[in-house]
Parts: C-alpha cells; sequence; structure tokens
C-alpha cells in the first residue's frame, strides 16, 4: 500500500519552500506534495453576437500582449513534535506580511513567483503529536526565473541578449554616461539628458526612472514607451554620452 512521505518521514530527501526570505526548513515544516503548476487563466472576456457563429474575444490587455490572472499554488506540507510553538511560528511567518513576497520550493528551483498567503492555515494534527497542512498562496502569474534576475553588464553598442521564453520581459536597467545619450532596444528608443554617479536606472516594470539613491528622474528622460525584451534576439544599442548598461531582464515563464 503507498505511503505517504509525511509518513516515511526519514526515507526519501525533504522538499521545501521559502516564502519572504524565510525558509521553511527554519520550522522543521516540509512539503509532502508539490505546488500546483497549471497554467494561470488568461483574461478574456467572450462577447455572442446575434446570428454569427462563435464569440467575439477581447483580450483585457494592450495590443499584441496577453494579460493572465492570478493563481493559487496549494502545497502539501507536515512537521513533527512541538506543536503548539511551531503552529504558532508558521501562521506568524506566512500571515504576517502585507503584500507579494518571494515564494520558492525545491521542486521547481530554477523559477519563483510572487504571493501572499490569504488563506487560513489549519492543521490537522494526528496522535504522534505531528501536524499536516495544506498551504495555498495566491500568486502572481508569471514564473520568474532566476537566472533572469542576475544583471548582465554591456560595454559595447549593438550587444545582442535572447530572450528564451515566449512571453516579453520587462527589464530593469542601469546606464551610465557622461552626458545626453539615446539607448534603443527593439523599437524603444528613450532619451536621457543628463547622468549622476550611479547612473540612471530604468524600471520598465514600474515605468518609472530614477537615480541609484531612490530619488525620481522621469523628467530628465524622454521616451514614448518604456524598453521590453521581445521573445528571441533583442538589440541593445546607444550612442551619445553613454558609457555602459548593466541589464537585469527579468525572464518570466507560466
Amino acid at each position: 500500500m503507498p505511503v505517504s512521505q509525511f509518513q516515511m518521514r526519514n526515507r526519501f530527501t525533504r522538499q521545501y519552500l521559502t516564502f519572504n526570505g524565510k525558509s521553511s526548513k527554519d520550522f522543521l515544516l516540509y512539503l509532502s506534495g508539490p505546488g500546483v503548476y497549471d497554467s494561470p487563466e488568461p483574461d478574456v472576456e467572450a462577447t455572442s453576437i446575434p446570428g454569427l457563429n462563435g464569440d467575439l474575444m477581447q483580450n483585457n490587455a494592450k495590443s499584441g500582449h496577453r494579460r493572465f490572472k492570478n493563481v493559487d499554488i496549494k502545497y502539501e506540507a507536515f512537521f513533527f513534535n512541538g506543536l503548539p510553538k511551531k503552529s504558532a511560528a508558521v501562521k506568524s511567518w506566512l500571515l504576517s506580511p502585507t503584500g507579494y513576497c518571494r515564494l520558492q520550493d525545491t521542486y521547481d528551483p530554477d523559477f519563483f513567483r510572487m504571493g501572499m498567503c490569504t488563506s487560513a492555515v489549519e492543521f490537522d494534527v494526528t496522535r504522534q503529536k505531528a501536524a499536516e497542512m495544506e498551504l495555498v498562496f495566491n500568486c502572481k502569474p508569471q514564473r520568474w526565473s532566476v537566472e533572469g534576475q542576475k544583471a548582465i553588464s554591456l560595454t559595447e553598442s549593438g550587444s545582442v541578449i535572447r530572450n528564451p521564453f515566449a512571453f516579453y520581459a520587462q527589464p530593469l536597467i542601469v546606464v551610465y554616461g557622461t552626458s545626453q545619450g539615446v539607448i534603443t532596444i527593439g523599437d524603444c528608443s528613450v532619451t536621457i539628458y543628463g547622468f549622476e554617479d550611479g547612473g540612471v536606472i530604468l524600471n520598465s516594470e514600474t515605468q518609472n526612472a530614477y537615480l541609484s539613491d531612490g530619488s525620481f528622474y522621469n523628467n530628465y528622460i524622454y521616451s514614448d514607451k518604456f524598453p521590453v525584451l521581445a521573445p528571441g534576439e533583442n538589440t541593445i544599442q546607444w550612442s551619445g554620452g553613454i558609457t555602459s548598461v548593466e541589464l537585469t531582464p527579468r525572464w518570466w515563464t507560466l
């Protein structure tokens, strides 16, 4: 008869997750079942047209892109002994954050999500003074690549970066220079009118420019939009007083 990892407590390598900078190992809490990795639901509205077959499908996103809804990620988890103290610590760890936090597990270590624990944590206590539970995290639809969080240094205009996934990435770009210059990625060009020590940071996700001290710099740049990295090859070019670029691509997939 098959038994769970919870029952065979010492016979397998234990899996765990990290959330908000803390590991479940810190609470001696381990996973007996992986999270759900089904795709999130696209945000699409269907409209029926009288007299016509089929529905009119409207994507709730800008042209050429799709928007996806949040997804619930569920884990089966367990711990042994010290139940009152551990249960209080686990509840505080999971339920105290007020926003999205980084969520990563050892089943899929090359990717992470941004999520929050929005469900009550219920403990199924056994006679052996142990507990099993289901952990539910409401997550943004993206699975971010860990590799895509590493900064890439570019010293030559015309360098090419390849997006390995099928979705447009919104990079974090640090531009260094001595005087006014233009950086171009794909069909997007950004003019930067001046530089400070630490470079000018272009955050394509938040659509903001700022300096290394956190002060906003939007009034000193000009562009119709912020750069994105399309699937496949992307050429990064610059001119004027720009000397180098540091780019964190933020690759993601579903």
